[in-house]
């Protein structure tokens, strides 16, 4: 018996995300990414709950903070207001 895990949304390059701090996790704060890529490969190993996204932290302003690979909720990338 399979169980069928809930789809991916697309999230493509260069989309800013704006995720709260419940929303990914280790970071504690609000967080601005620009997505460079979304690792789905590894969303099995979260049952598609979480997954790793691939991106430039950015300041509130926009300005860049460096690479930063987040875990975030998939639920959140559903309903993310920065997208």
């Amino acid at each position: 018996m399979t169980t069928e895990l809930p789809a991916l949304p697309d999230v493509p390059p260069g989309t800013i995300l704006k995720l709260s701090e419940d929303d990914w996790r280790y970071g504690g704060h609000t967080l601005f990414l620009r997505v460079e890529f979304v690792r789905v490969d590894l969303s099995t190993y979260y049952d598609n709950e979480w997954v790793w996204v691939s991106g430039q932290q950015l300041a509130r302003d926009g300005s860049p903070m460096g690479h930063l690979d987040a875990l975030v909720k998939v639920s959140a990338l559903r309903s993310c207001p920065g997208r």
